[in-house]
């Protein structure tokens, strides 16, 4: 479950990088080309295909980046859950200790 969470974690990363690297590349593109055109004394109408094209892509791996990353906050957190549940059940004087001594999380 470990190894899942982490390889989710990864591809995530990964949409993420490239989403944000073509939506930067999208934007400069679209200036580039609206400074070149206006240079040029071309009425501007609107974004290229290509710039519209690098953009619904960096939506896409943007979503799909988002989206992975979410889903594998999921299995992490109910996995931390579940150990500390077991650590706990495991080391039950331990446990009452810290909150004795007052270093309870949830109290802090």
């Amino acid at each position: 479950m470990k190894k899942t969470v982490q390889i989710m974690g990864i591809v995530a990363a990964i949409f993420l990088i490239i989403g944000f690297g073509l939506f930067i590349l999208a934007g400069w593109g679209s200036l580039v080309e609206y400074h070149a055109l206006e240079w040029r004394g071309v009425q501007h109408k609107g974004a290229s295909p290509l710039t519209r094209a690098t953009g619904n892509l960096s939506y896409w791996f943007l979503g799909t980046g988002f989206l992975t990353g979410f889903i594998a906050l999921i299995p992490f957190f109910t996995t931390a859950i579940r150990n500390s549940r077991k650590t706990h059940k495991k080391y039950p004087k331990q446990a009452q200790d810290l909150l004795k001594d007052g270093q309870n999380q949830i109290n802090s």
